[in-house]
């Protein structure tokens, strides 16, 4: 079912992110790990990111409404989705874990990560989508959920700008009885999808800000990150300081707070042909804070 998502009211506080680029995981790292039990102490051992040549990212067709001029982008190549998802299940044995699709767009890889057992929870802010997704959720019996809301404006600081409507995040995790539990234990949920390119490193901000608070998706526990990013911001994500040009306060927050693991490469050739851009997907393992 579709959750309403007028008149909410005020939030507890988590977050995810999403971008197109390169997929990465942040994980806890030593210094923050007391207090878990090793069993879920996931090693990041090596992965060899295989860069594929990419039809499998689209921008927002022309005749689709956007909000604010925002592009999007979204995973259009079946190929594509099923390495996510093949990647995914390494890194994860529990097949049957909650997922947090972040603007799905047709459906591509919501089709695959249904397939694979998993339940998902589509977090759609175009509303040209929403007929689609929900004729898919009607197939599948009770695995997927459509939520017209974009998960990257979740939990607003300033509420007055932000469209879709707003969605907080203690509304929507309380409509599916999603549990908080102590950042000591797993994982309670995943999120996937694709950083809006325009608003990554405001997103990342945003996000550094929720996990250090623990608000927003983060009060639920150690939410794991599982998103495309540009190669830009991917390189300052995880720049050390033998790099002073891309080292800064965000590559050291995120490192001190997450481990970040690359686990795919895709390139994108842009429309005039003339650049092409590396997307990186990533997972982020969290810290536990103690």
């Amino acid at each position: 079912m579709s959750v309403p998502v007028a008149g909410l009211p005020p939030r507890l506080a988590l977050s995810a992110l999403v971008g197109a680029g390169r997929f990465c995981v942040l994980g806890s790292g030593a210094v923050r790990w007391r207090g878990v039990r090793a069993a879920q102490r996931r090693g990041l051992s090596d992965l060899h990111p295989q860069l594929m040549p990419c039809q499998g990212f689209r921008d927002s067709p022309s005749w689709l409404p956007r909000y604010r001029s925002e592009s999007k982008s979204y995973i259009t190549s079946p190929k594509l989705a099923t390495t996510l998802v093949r990647i995914l299940k390494k890194e994860k044995k529990n097949a049957d874990s909650l997922i947090l699709e972040c603007n799905p767009g047709p459906g591509i890889l919501t089709q695959a990560l249904l397939q694979s057992k998993a339940k998902v929870i589509a977090l759609e802010s175009n509303r040209a989508f929403l007929p689609h997704l929900e004729s898919l959720r009607e197939t599948v019996n009770g695995k997927l959920e459509v939520v017209y809301c974009d998960f990257f404006k979740m939990d607003p600081r300033n509420s007055g700008i932000v469209k879709p409507p707003i969605m907080i995040s203690e509304t929507l995790f309380r409509h599916f009885g999603i549990k908080a539990v102590p950042w000591s234990e797993d994982t309670p949920l995943r999120v996937i999808g694709i950083f809006p390119s325009k608003n990554e490193k405001k997103i990342l901000w945003k996000l550094l800000y929720d996990i250090y608070s623990s608000t927003s998706v983060y009060s639920y526990g150690r939410v794991e990150l599982n998103m495309f990013i540009t190669e830009r911001e991917y390189e300052k994500l995880v720049a050390s300081p033998q790099n002073p040009h891309l080292y800064q306060a965000l590559s050291v927050l995120w490192q001190v707070a997450c481990k970040i693991k690359l686990l795919h490469v895709v390139s994108k050739i842009l429309l005039n042909g003339n650049r092409e851009l590396h997307f990186y997907f990533f997972i982020i393992y969290l810290f536990c804070f103690i």
